[in-house]
């Protein structure tokens, strides 16, 4: 299968073209060891290796190469028992891809970096008498330098006892609230306390550990809605009324990307009156004050933070701040779904659609001339 044909599988799977692309390239963009960290506990090995390893060999002929942490015992059971481990046209291991187990012996980073650079995903066999899941998953991200932990389990994510929806995005910075009433399975519990034994630990605000089924491994990788139940540290949003101790080049590269499309000159010359910031430049609102509230010039969000819930906290802060509010968006921006569940109202034309809340209803039309009087910041694609 060559990559284009396997791209289209993996976009068939999930659905998403666009955003499996701008994921592909994140991913691509990392040192190869960095991608990920992977562990399927031994019940899910027992019970869906194949559809585990068919995700596995798609990622393995795109060139992306997971760091596998298998049980011994699983593993022992894969060699015995499962079919597809076997030996491949060129004498290698083969669990439908390529595979090293690698020496706990020599230094880890070498070792993967090794393993990779034949072509081969990486498995490191774990007993657990002689050291804890959460110690050697924190010992691998160290060295690795990887802030993507995935737990692959049969249970699959979390669900809301009242909904049964997915739990999609779990933030704190030690302990994790829970809904009440949740049941957890044997597994869940364990990326719980997996989960805060990692965010006890680690300060990087990139980091996360998800939890997912083997059946959707690629959706939770390759959609920003994902397929499981996403644990990071809390967003941490700065709110900002002036330039100083602001990067404003790197706010407005997150303003193009976010939009895909170049600013114009006259843009670098306004002023927000509130600039509300993620600490590492993942999102942005650029805020301007108005006689009739406030005007939400930009909602920038970064493509791959979109799935972490950075956007939302961002929201969060402006209803906080800045009532009344009112904005505008492109018919064709996929946001506009979201913004008519948020919004007090809407206004169409044919260049824009219009959004307010909180206003005065004597207010509207004024408003919707002010957002009409506002300029084009963006060049076309």
């Amino acid at each position: 299968m060559n990559s284009k044909d396997v791209l289209s599988r993996v976009f068939e799977i999930t659905r998403d073209p666009r955003d499996g692309l701008l994921f592909l390239k994140e991913f691509q963009s990392l040192s190869p060891e960095s991608f990920a960290i992977l562990y399927a506990d031994s019940e899910t090995i027992f019970d869906s290796s194949e559809a585990l390893f068919s995700d596995l060999k798609l990622l393995y002929q795109l060139d992306l190469f997971p760091f596998v942490i298998l049980e011994i015992d699983s593993f022992q059971y894969l060699k015995v028992f499962f079919p597809l481990e076997q030996v491949n046209a060129d004498g290698e291991r083969s669990l439908g891809f390529s595979y090293q187990v690698v020496d706990r012996n020599q230094p880890l980073k070498e070792e993967v970096t090794k393993s990779i650079g034949q072509k081969k995903i990486p498995i490191l066999l774990w007993d657990d008498e002689k050291e804890k899941l959460s110690a050697l998953i924190d010992r691998c991200r160290s060295i690795l330098h990887s802030s993507k932990v995935i737990y692959v389990s049969i249970d699959g994510p979390l669900k809301d006892p009242n909904t049964s929806k997915v739990k999609s995005i779990l933030q704190s910075d030690s302990h994790l609230s829970l809904p009440e009433g949740m049941t957890l399975s044997r597994s869940q519990e364990e990326f719980i306390q997996l989960s805060e034994d990692l965010l006890a630990k680690i300060e990087d605000p990139k980091f996360s550990i998800v939890l997912t089924s083997p059946f959707t491994l690629l959706t939770e990788l390759f959609t920003v809605k994902g397929s499981g139940t996403l644990v990071k540290r809390k967003n941490k949003i700065k709110v900002c009324h002036s330039t100083e101790d602001v990067d404003m080049p790197r706010v407005f590269q997150l303003i193009e990307e976010s939009f895909g499309k170049p600013l114009k000159p006259e843009f670098y010359k306004t002023k927000f009156d509130v600039l509300f910031l993620e600490e590492s430049y993942r999102a942005c609102a650029w805020m301007q004050k108005t006689e009739h509230g406030y005007l939400l010039s930009k909602f920038a969000v970064n493509g791959v933070a979109r799935g972490a819930g950075v956007g939302r906290d961002i929201w969060d802060q402006i209803l906080e701040h800045c009532r009344p509010l009112f904005w505008r968006s492109k018919p064709d921006n996929n946001i506009n779904k979201w913004y008519m569940s948020v919004a007090q109202g809407i206004e169409k034309d044919e260049s824009w659609y219009y959004y307010w809340l909180g206003l005065s209803q004597s207010l509207i039309p004024a408003t919707i001339q002010i957002l009409k009087s506002q300029p084009e910041d963006f060049y076309p694609k």
